[in-house]
């Protein structure tokens, strides 16, 4: 008995811990495919605006269990400009004058449990950037 009473705080913790490092895990993992799946939209137009393209990341990251795109910690921007990043694209882009378009998908996570000694946030930040074809 006096085992157990020792132990179980320490196996509490621990699962504990295990829980919000999968937390974290997935809501990575939702970060970096809702900046894939806005890129990749708007690339091939099945997203043609830029808040277009933001919906469909948010679509993407919702089907996270736990991921609350209404969170204000959740920020994307979309730009769509030449290779420097600044030029205005060409309508239709040229071989010489490609269009690239850059979703970036910005998150603050929180632990469950505030621990002591280590970090309670973390910053979750993904740019995905794609050639336009059209």
């Amino acid at each position: 008995m006096v085992e157990l009473a020792l132990l179980l705080p320490i196996l509490v913790f621990g699962l504990i811990g295990a829980a919000d490092l999968a937390r974290a895990f997935a809501l990575q993992l939702a970060v970096v495919n809702g900046a894939r799946a806005g890129a990749e939209a708007y690339a091939i137009t099945f997203s043609p605006t830029t808040a277009m393209a933001q919906r469909r990341a948010m679509d993407e990251m919702s089907r996270t269990p736990g991921m609350d795109v209404s969170n204000p910690d959740l920020n994307i921007f979309t730009t769509v400009a030449q290779a420097d990043g600044v030029t205005a694209c060409l309508r239709p882009p040229t071989v010489d004058t490609p269009c690239f378009v850059t979703v970036e998908v910005q998150y603050v996570f929180h632990t469950i449990v505030p621990w002591p000694f280590i970090p309670n946030t973390a910053n979750f930040d993904r740019s995905t950037t794609m050639r336009t074809f059209y």
